[in-house]
């Protein structure tokens, strides 16, 4: 189940959405990029891509060096007024490990994943919260694709230009739990910037924080360039990378 593959079916889908006054694109928050997500969706039969350019991963531990680039995508549909479908996947993924005594090149596929995100009831204009459901699917060459499918349920939570998200994941590597602040220190109409956080405990185990900025050159059209630089031993060194997202219809 490859996002490209799928796309034209679920654009098929938005158009036969219930008909709403779809919102302005200035207007439009894009998920990409930070850890959490916008607690916010499209309007029904609004459709967005949000594309990485790609992501990119590094870690050096016990002489091993592991640097990982994924064309990241995701396609946003919006259902109804409080209701978005997601289908994202790693469209393309090159990863390199070397060591003193070997040299490993992998490059193919990734996974890919389905989600539904709902705003839920008591969001305002001042303040935002949104649940998002995702649930992992192994499309994912044979050297990349993951143990056992990946399950997210997430919640983020907007006021102002502070932020905050919390994650319950469960993968090949059990379970776990993601908790992170941020803060948009910088937001004009075309530009913002954000400082984050981010905590995990259990297979989602980190200490990491971050920084990103977001442009937008079109109404319609967002680039990002982000970074989280990761302290705790089972996760990346370095993540971050560039992106683009835009607001197709």
């Amino acid at each position: 189940m490859r996002v490209a593959v799928l796309a034209g079916a679920v654009g098929l889908l938005a158009f036969g959405c219930a008909a709403a006054q779809a919102q302005d694109a200035s207007e439009v928050a894009f998920d990409r990029p930070g850890i959490g997500f916008s607690p916010s969706v499209l309007a029904p039969g609004q459709v967005a891509w949000e594309q990485g350019l790609p992501d990119i991963g590094h870690d050096d531990s016990d002489g091993v060096r592991t640097t990982r680039y994924a064309a990241a995508s995701l396609l946003r549909v919006g259902l109804a007024e409080d209701l978005e479908l997601q289908i994202g996947s790693d469209s393309r993924v090159w990863e390199r490990t070397r060591s003193a005594n070997a040299r490993e090149r992998v490059h193919g596929g990734g996974d890919s994943s389905v989600a539904l995100k709902w705003v839920l009831p008591g969001s305002n204009d001042t303040t935002q919260w949104a649940v998002l459901a995702r649930q992992g699917v192994l499309t994912g060459a044979s050297d990349i694709r993951a143990g056992r499918a990946q399950q997210d349920l997430g919640v983020s939570i907007a006021t102002g230009d502070l932020a905050f998200y919390v994650n319950g994941t469960r993968d090949e590597d059990g379970t776990g739990w993601t908790a992170s602040p941020s803060w948009t220190w910088l937001s004009t109409p075309t530009v913002e910037a954000y400082l984050e956080a981010g905590v995990g405990t259990g297979s989602q185990r980190s200490r990491a924080l971050g920084s990103g900025i977001t442009w937008r050159v079109a109404t319609a059209v967002q680039l990002d360039v982000s970074v989280l630089r990761g302290f705790a031993d089972a996760e990346d060194d370095w993540r971050g990378g560039f992106g683009v997202s835009v607001l197709l219809h």
